[in-house]
């Protein structure tokens, strides 16, 4: 009898999926995650994305025979790595889903948050059946696991799910994850509380879903507005960003979290107030090789320290003289530094638990006898322009050596002197600041000393203006220690900033990690005849389209301009070095996150011998052409689009 019930409510709840929500082409899974949803990714047809892949001259170029063990050694790191949480690999996720998949982290109040994926395989019920055989046996055979099969509640009726219980022999920890196939649909999730809800919404009485939420909405909404193609978004992300933070900081082992929550400190300064945070993405639409919409939505008028985002719209840009004709990528952005600095304040007493800390350094640094005696406000921060221009490079043969950038910051027309005698004051006295020329202008380098070491004049370390004894201050919590013992070890802090350069010419503040970058940038200003990248044939025509796709906005706070051949160039001779694990391109951060194992935090080792490569050469790549981005400030928060063009576009 409760076998015959069981196939009644399936075949009820099949009849009732397909005639309403439409499997084939209009299946969308934010309509049923709930709305504590704070992270969520969609594709919305995995054949038609990699159709798309292949259409790009990306994928032309990576297709080459020099790139062919290249590609075979990722996949296989990416297997390797693969996190496995619900027993989907990569393949799965291609050979599964008939059209749009859609997953993330649920975090409900009161209760464990969780992953959840689910996914339209409407004609692929065999493959689905061959994924959970597989599931099954790997789980009780090579995991030393076990399959079980429990009933999930959905109002009065009850659903089959299959139950895999594994242990990781890595961290002995043991994982639960649920399946509930039916023929048009798969639910997988680590919860089974999850899966309830995600059943209940697809019976149609569950509450609000993802997509009804207002910042949901207000997010793919601009997106549309700024699309003018036909072509629908082929990924769709969306993150509340300090809920979602919060709910992964949760899955920490408490005896493992340190501190107070930067998440929670954030919220407490104004940062709540960016409520929602997505886009999309497509490749080869709209004319453009990829195309990425995002949107930060801040329905609020920014409060606390959220107004040290102090950017404003400008009608264009000027790259300065130093970014030289052949560079690879500059970032222009508009902003008011003093307004920053006047904001920041509260943010930094928060993360110290210490009402008062950041008013205590500045008056210590302004008005302590043996200090500097220097108002970074007036003396440095008030002095200086809205322009920040940075750049940045990579030395093809030290790789592991990371990249090296330059930011600038105009300084006010008359106020390049005031400038220079503020950074004298704040490190002249410190013995862990040498003075340094490029030619002929002085700047001040960051190397670090042992702590005996001292400077005539120079005040101990410890005995250093602008920190105050915990108890002596105002408003500390009960709890809270020093600013002094806040403060990085010097290892620590060291590393980050060791050979760290500053300076003024030129009309700006120049801040670098290499001295000899920037001097040889220094050096391209001063050559007679000078030839900025506005002198390019390639970045004019990037230009062209920028102008085009900035036209319909009321200017831009922000616009960046890079060579595609050369961001490949980098990633390319990491991998070919066996560089990528200490490797600090944005290609191989995103790469160490996939192929660096769950839990591990020291750098991954490489498991390829790159040596077999050839060196790059520019004829492997064809026509991949430049990215360009730029963000526009609106009435309710940020909006960014990046495209990239073929070279032959």
């Amino acid at each position: 009898m409760r076998k015959q019930k069981l196939r009644v409510f399936l075949a009820v709840a099949c009849f009732v999926l397909s005639s309403t929500v439409a499997f084939a082409q209009k299946f969308k899974v934010d309509q049923y995650f709930p709305e504590s949803t704070q992270i969520f990714v969609a594709i919305s047809n995995v054949k038609e994305l990699g159709d798309a892949w292949k259409r790009t001259k990306l994928y032309e170029t990576l297709s080459a025979p020099q790139f062919q063990e290249f590609r075979n050694s990722l996949r296989r790191q990416i297997d390797e790595a693969w996190p496995n949480r619900l027993g989907l690999n990569v393949d799965d996720f291609t050979t599964l889903p008939s059209g749009e998949i859609g997953g993330g982290l649920i975090a409900v109040p009161g209760k464990k948050p969780g992953f959840a994926v689910m996914m339209n395989v409407d004609g692929n019920a065999s493959e689905v059946n061959e994924f959970l055989v597989r599931l099954i046996r790997q789980t009780t055979e090579k995991q030393q696991g076990e399959a079980t099969k429990e009933r999930i509640a959905v109002g009065a009726q009850t659903v089959e799910a299959t139950a895999l219980t594994f242990p990781n022999k890595e961290t002995g920890v043991v994982t639960t994850a649920y399946y509930v196939a039916f023929p048009q649909l798969l639910i997988a999730t680590d919860q089974k509380y999850l899966a309830e809800i995600l059943l209940r919404n697809l019976a149609g009485g569950g509450r609000d879903s993802l997509a009804a939420r207002p910042e949901y909405q207000a997010v793919f909404q601009r997106c549309a507005q700024d699309s003018t193609g036909t072509d629908a978004p082929q990924i769709r992300f969306f993150a509340n960003p300090l809920a979602a933070g919060e709910a992964i900081r949760s899955l920490v082992p408490a005896d493992k979290l340190k501190g107070v929550s930067p998440f929670v400190a954030l919220s407490n300064q104004g940062f709540a107030g960016i409520v929602g945070v997505g886009g999309t993405y497509n490749l080869s639409a709209e004319g453009y090789e990829s195309v990425l919409r995002l949107k930060v939505y801040i329905p609020n008028a920014p409060t606390k320290a959220l107004k040290a985002l102090s950017f404003a719209n400008v009608e264009s840009f000027t790259p300065p003289s130093w970014v030289g004709e052949h560079a690879t990528r500059y970032t222009l952005v508009n902003f008011n530094p003093l307004t920053t600095f006047n904001n920041i304040g509260p943010l930094f007493d928060e993360f110290l638990e210490t009402e008062g800390a950041w008013n205590d350094i500045l008056d210590s640094l302004e008005n302590d006898k043996l200090g500097p005696q220097v108002n970074l406000r007036a003396e440095l921060f008030a002095n200086l322009g809205r322009q920040l221009s940075t750049t940045n490079s990579f030395d093809a043969d030290n790789m592991a050596d990371g990249e090296k950038f330059i930011f600038s910051f105009n300084i006010v027309d008359g106020k390049e002197q005031e400038v220079a005698t503020a950074l004298n004051k704040m490190f002249e006295p410190d013995p862990d600041f040498q003075k340094v020329e490029l030619l002929g202008r002085e700047f001040w380098k960051y190397a670090p000393q042992p702590a005996s070491t001292t400077r005539p004049g120079a005040r101990p370390a410890a005995t250093r203006p602008g920190v105050r004894p915990a108890a002596t201050r105002p408003g500390v919590r009960p709890g809270a220690t020093s600013v002094a013992s806040q403060r990085p070890e010097p290892g620590a802090e060291a590393e980050l900033i060791k050979g760290a350069v500053f300076g003024v010419a030129n009309g700006a503040l120049y801040v670098s990690n290499d001295a000899s970058y920037l001097q040889k940038k220094l050096q391209q200003v001063d050559a007679s005849g000078q030839d900025t990248i506005l002198n390019s044939s390639e970045h004019q025509r990037a230009m062209q389209f920028l102008a085009k796709e900035a036209s319909a906005q009321k200017g831009v706070f922000i616009q960046g301009y890079g060579r595609n051949i050369d961001g490949l160039r980098e990633n390319y001779e990491l991998f070919r070095q066996g560089k990528t694990p200490e490797g600090k391109t944005l290609g191989a951060k995103i790469m160490n996150a996939i192929l660096t194992p769950p839990g591990q935090k020291t750098p991954r080792q490489a498991k390829f011998d790159g040596s077999t490569l050839p060196p790059f050469d520019d004829s492997f790549v064809q026509n991949v052409g430049f990215n360009l981005f730029f963000g526009v400030v609106e009435e309710d928060g940020f909006f960014f689009k990046s495209f990239s063009v073929s070279s032959e576009k």
